[in-house]
This record gives structure tokens, C-alpha cells and sequence, in this order.
């Protein structure tokens, strides 16, 4: 009579697949990890020498690098190539061939750029660098078009954090207003008044993309 069942040999033969079939995919896994550590390193390797770069420019020029520079520098086509000589040769770009974000002070409010942001997206979303819970905040402008959602990680001039919102100097004199923290949002109360400062309309600026808070100063959410 035939017995149905497995063999103690076949049950060893399975088991060992199941094994192998494990060490690939941690094998895989932890290729994939150590890939994406390695263009992190470089993308923080390369905002790094950029920040070098401009501060070598500023220390030349008196001023940080204009938005007409600055849009230059943030093309595709111009990755690798020498065009911020001689600060910086070859301009480096993402891993992925994108061009990383740089944000300037606006003409609009300065002749003489003052501040710079140059901001990236890393792919460990673990990595100490990464501003603890970044990820699930409410999506937010940071700089210019540049929100939350699109960076994680960055580099800015000394008198500014990569990671807060540009001051308005139209409200600095009431205590600091920063852009808002919503996409798209836009305040409909125009001017500068009191302790608490507003701002949509003001000195024939729109209010666009890049937008400030409702208010600042004491009692403002």
C-alpha cells in the first residue's frame, strides 16, 4: 500500500530552497539600502561643495548669487558642465540627473541677495539629517515653489535655516511673518498693521505662489 506524505528528504530539500529563496531577497534588500545610501551621500557631498561655492561668491561679490544666476544653474543641461567658474567647476547635480533645488532671496526685495537655500530629497527617510517627523507634517512652502514634499534634507547660508520658511522683510518691523505653511493659500487682508501683521496685497506686491502667514506677533496661530 502506497503512502501518501513527504519524505524526511524531500521536507530538508524544501526547507533549503526556503532558505536560499531568503538569503536573495535580504540580499537584495540590503543592495537596495546600501545603493540608496550611497547617493545620499553624494547628494550631501554635493549641496555641501555648492554652499561652499557661494559662500566663496559672496565673500568675492559682497552679495550671494542673484535669481537670474541661480535659474542658470538650475538647468538640466547644464549638469556637469563649467558654468559657475571659479568657484565651483563641473555643477553638480542629483544622482538622478534633476538639478537640486536653490532658492534665493527675491529681487523684488533685495538688489543684494542676502540668503540661499539649496535643498534636496534623500532616500533613507531615516537619516539623522532629515528633521524629526518631516515626513508626516502638513505639506508646506519652505522657499520660493519648493514645498516640504518635494525635500527632507538641505543646506542654507548662515543667517537662515534650510528647513523654515524665508522671512518677509515687509514684516520684519512687527516681528517676523513667514510664508504660509498651506499650498495655494493666499490671505485676502492687505497690509502691515499692528502687532499682528497681514499680508496679501502690499506695496503693489500680489500675493502669489510663495505666499506670507495671516499674522505674526503675539496671539497668532
Amino acid at each position: 500500500m502506497k503512502k501518501n506524505g513527504f519524505t524526511l528528504v524531500e521536507l530538508l530539500i524544501v526547507m533549503a530552497i526556503i532558505v536560499i529563496m531568503a538569503i536573495i531577497m535580504i540580499g537584495i534588500f540590503n543592495a537596495t539600502g546600501v545603493l540608496n545610501k550611497a547617493r545620499d551621500a553624494q547628494r550631501k557631498k554635493d549641496i555641501g561643495r555648492i554652499k561652499v561655492a557661494f559662500e566663496e561668491y559672496h565673500n568675492d561679490k559682497g552679495c550671494y548669487p542673484n535669481e537670474t544666476l541661480v535659474a542658470q544653474l538650475s538647468l538640466a543641461e547644464n549638469c556637469g558642465k563649467i558654468i559657475f567658474s571659479p568657484w565651483l567647476s563641473n555643477w553638480p547635480c542629483d544622482p538622478n540627473k534633476e538639478p537640486y533645488k536653490i532658492v534665493v532671496e527675491e529681487a523684488r526685495f533685495s538688489l543684494c541677495n542676502k540668503w540661499y537655500k539649496i535643498m534636496t530629497q534623500l532616500e533613507n527617510k531615516k537619516d539623522a539629517g532629515i528633521p524629526s517627523g518631516w515626513e508626516s507634517q502638513p505639506e508646506h512652502i519652505v522657499a520660493g515653489a519648493v514645498t516640504s514634499k518635494m525635500i527632507n534634507f538641505g543646506v542654507a547660508s548662515p543667517n537662515i535655516n534650510w528647513y523654515d520658511a524665508a522671512m518677509s522683510p515687509e514684516c520684519a518691523m512687527y516681528g517676523g511673518c513667514y510664508y504660509v505653511p498651506g499650498v495655494g493659500s493666499c490671505n485676502s487682508i492687505s497690509g502691515c498693521v499692528g502687532p499682528n501683521c497681514y499680508v496679501g496685497v502690499y506695496k503693489n506686491i500680489s500675493c502669489s505662489s510663495m505666499c506670507q502667514v495671516s499674522c505674526c506677533g503675539t496671539g497668532c496661530n
